[in-house]
């Protein structure tokens, strides 16, 4: 991605931010990251098909959440959490591996992210429901508690993909260097994308975001 905060500038892969906010979903911009140009209609429904399939996480992690403070912040339990994958996935590095974890990882983020916070709140954890789609899904575990079917607000549903499109990559940034240091030692992507998370914690990066809100 290029990237100039004083101009207001944001592009991925040559495309302006603004277009792929406006035009394209996370899924979409996340292959744009990945292979280089947006998909076509069959390798984004592939895409799609692929990343519902790995949104499970394995039965231990409720173990796992259950090991942590209740008020534990959600950034160094979501670093935890992409850690512990590592011990799931031992796999050795070649090119299918590696577009495994890829997947495994845009999948079971939300999943993460989702039991994290209703570890926090003490309410059960809600399995992902893989008809919907990515924010649908998110919003779901998140949100769900006795209803039969739960409905997201459609509003929030388009406000929490565009975020997804905005944050997707910002260039050389200190998450960023961090996961590529790790990784540059051939450590497995989990452990990489965990000191990424450790980096995106910190008050001068992530937790700027806190201080915003």
């Amino acid at each position: 991605s290029y990237i100039d905060g004083d101009r207001g500038i944001l592009r991925y892969r040559g495309y302006p931010i603004e277009e792929l906010a406006a035009r394209s979903n996370f899924l979409e911009v996340a292959w744009l990251l990945i292979h280089g140009e947006l998909p076509n209609a069959t390798e984004l429904q592939n895409f799609t098909q692929e990343i519902s399939r790995h949104t499970l996480l394995h039965e231990n992690f409720r173990r796992f959440f259950d090991a942590l403070p209740k008020d534990a912040h959600p950034m160094p339990v979501c670093a935890a959490a992409v850690g512990a994958l590592a011990t799931f996935y031992q796999e050795p590095e070649t090119e299918q591996n590696l577009h495994d974890t890829t997947i495994r990882l845009i999948a079971k983020m939300p999943t993460i992210a989702a039991y994290s916070y209703k570890h926090s709140i003490g309410q059960p954890f809600i399995y992902p429901k893989n008809r919907l789609d990515y924010c649908t899904n998110f919003l779901h575990m998140m949100f769900k508690r006795t209803e039969v079917r739960f409905k997201p607000n459609p509003v929030l549903e388009k406000a929490l993909d565009v975020l997804f499109v905005l944050h997707a990559d910002h260039e050389q940034n200190c998450r960023a260097n961090a996961m590529r240091s790790v990784g540059s030692s051939h450590a497995d992507p989990y452990v990489a994308m965990a000191g990424a998370a450790a980096a995106l914690y910190g008050p001068l990066h992530g937790g700027a975001n806190e201080q915003v809100l």
